[in-house]
């Protein structure tokens, strides 16, 4: 054994709880009756991302694909409750509901659910857990979608998966097909995204206080959800990914709910936990944060609750 190998071996002992939790399905993540489906598929992170790419459209690129939201009315689709499908087995069942064949086999994009960046990184995640590979689903901000001069952080979500032997974490974005990047010409690997053209909301809310980013760079491009109360919903949402809750993207709670200027205090719960989720490769760390979700009252999902329906469309 090399003393790089007894390295790596050391390192997955020491941290086996924390890989082998994401290795576990999430109730979100469980494709459950349809786990059987999985079976079959490729195993190589390009060929699963075109599988994923296949059986799912985003909202915002229906037209690049030659649809409008009407073309899906007039199929009477319920496009509201494609959107608020939170679970992958609900995802699931509309896909083969569209059209009753594998995932593998070649959909036109009326055949394809309708979901968002979340949506894909939730469906990889899951494919990569059944395959007993650790993966969490990540929400931050992007950087290769508006890269300088412009050089805006885009609202993302994307997955990571555990990589034994490079000893780290592996960024995917699962989303960004061939026809999505005539447009957008992402030039780095999105199978391997460089540190710093994702940043999860930890590094982001890091880089915001900072002040090296301005408010008016960083959120969901043409929208005003911006700058710092944007952050703020991002941690809450990176939080509850690191927990497998794997939230909506409109999904938030707690001190996002909070409908007054934040408390110095509150700030420096805020910069702690940012912190602590920025670099999640410690299982000292990550115990902590599991019982911070639990715990803390500015943070912990609530009690009985429910994702709120969020309306795309009359």
């Amino acid at each position: 054994m090399t003393p790089k190998q007894k390295e790596f071996d050391e390192f997955n002992e020491s941290n086996d709880e924390m890989l082998q939790y994401y290795r576990n399905q999430s109730s979100i993540t469980d494709p459950s009756i349809y786990s059987d489906i999985y079976e079959d598929l490729p195993t190589t992170i390009p060929e699963l991302c075109k599988i994923i790419q296949n059986v799912i459209i985003h909202i915002f690129w229906l037209q690049a694909y030659g649809m409008r939201p009407s073309d899906l009315k007039d199929q009477k689709r319920n496009i509201n409750k494609e959107l608020n499908q939170r679970s992958v087995h609900e995802k699931l069942s509309t896909i083969f509901s569209l059209k009753d064949e594998p995932l593998t086999e070649r959909r036109k994009p009326n055949t394809r659910v309708l979901g968002n960046c979340r949506d894909y990184s939730v469906l990889l995640a899951s494919i990569l857990r059944y395959n007993g590979i650790s993966a969490r689903v990540r929400s931050g901000v992007s950087r290769y979608f508006f890269p300088p001069p412009k050089d805006f952080h885009e609202d993302h979500f994307i997955c990571e998966y555990w990589h034994p032997d490079d000893h780290r974490w592996v960024m995917v974005d699962s989303q960004i097909d061939e026809i999505q990047n005539k447009t957008v010409k992402v030039k780095i690997n999105l199978h391997d995204i460089p540190s710093d053209q994702f940043l999860n909301a930890g590094h982001a809310w890091i880089k915001f206080r900072e002040g090296k980013v301005k408010p008016k760079k960083i959120g969901l491009s043409g929208s005003k959800w911006l700058g710092e109360r944007f952050l703020i919903d991002k941690l809450i949402q990176d939080f509850a990914c690191l927990n497998k809750v794997e939230v909506l993207a409109w999904e938030t709670w707690g001190i996002c709910d909070l409908q007054r200027k934040l408390k110095p205090n509150e700030y420096e719960e805020l910069d702690k936990l940012a912190s602590k989720i920025s670099c999640l490769s410690d299982t000292k760390v990550f115990v902590d944060l599991k019982n911070t979700f639990k715990q803390n009252n500015l943070f912990k999902m609530p009690e009985n609750y429910k994702p709120r329906f969020e309306k795309f469309f009359p």
